[in-house]
């Protein structure tokens, strides 16, 4: 089965000091009236959103503040999808982000993938592991795919079939990704916590990455020193 992973540029949003990313407070998917009450950037996220999105009370908001080192990853660095098969009966589930700060910038894969087979309760494949990585690799080579890099202060739009993958930060520095999230399951606020004030394993730093090849020992050798 064929899709497009795609990415679409709505437009800048504005730059704030590194003082204003490190106070604001992540959000683990929660309605908008909550996320506003996360700081000004949140609170500025949410005014750039498109009217229907603002006013759609499915619309969740899921942020992470993160200090990073050089070499550091801000999560595990293969490629994915986010909410894996998409929502409620593999219904499309769409993703508008913004970047602060530029240790760390996101990149997708543009062009046509091919996904197995799959029930929509199944969803895609997540992690590199299970075969993106190489299929990436074969695409590059060949020219049917490329590569975008997200640019800090930079809103885009993207969905559930999106593969894309967190890049090392190039320099020690404050990154706070803020996500409005419209279509996936629960959106209501009554599932994964969300609405009820319960901060989630999403609030915080993750990685389940663990190094196992010694080039993956060297690339992560920053997190020991």
């Amino acid at each position: 089965m064929i899709h497009a992973s795609a990415v679409q540029v709505l437009g800048p949003f504005p730059a704030f000091p590194q003082e204003v990313v490190r106070a604001e407070v992540s959000q683990p998917r929660v309605p908008i009236a909550e996320a506003r009450r996360g700081g000004p950037i949140h609170r500025a996220f949410i005014d750039h959103l498109p009217a229907v999105w603002r006013d759609d009370p499915t619309v969740e908001i899921f942020s992470r503040a993160l200090w990073l080192k050089t070499g550091w990853y801000p999560l595990t660095p293969h490629y994915h999808f986010d909410w894996g098969g998409g929502g409620a009966d593999g219904a499309r589930v769409e993703t508008i982000m913004v970047s602060l700060g530029d240790a760390s910038l996101t990149e997708f894969i543009i062009g046509p993938l091919d996904h197995p087979e799959a029930a929509p309760a199944e969803g895609f494949p997540r992690a590199g592991k299970q075969g993106w990585d190489g299929q990436v690799e074969a695409g590059l080579r060949a020219g049917r795919l490329r590569t975008w890099r997200l640019e800090a202060e930079q809103v885009v739009l993207f969905d559930h079939r999106a593969l894309h993958r967190a890049r090392p930060a190039t320099k020690t520095g404050w990154r706070l990704l803020v996500r409005a999230i419209r279509g996936l399951a629960g959106g209501d606020g009554g599932e994964r916590g969300g609405g009820n004030g319960k901060r989630s394993a999403y609030t915080t730093t993750r990685n389940l990455f663990i190094p196992e090849t010694p080039e993956e020992r060297e690339r992560y050798q920053a997190y020991r020193e």
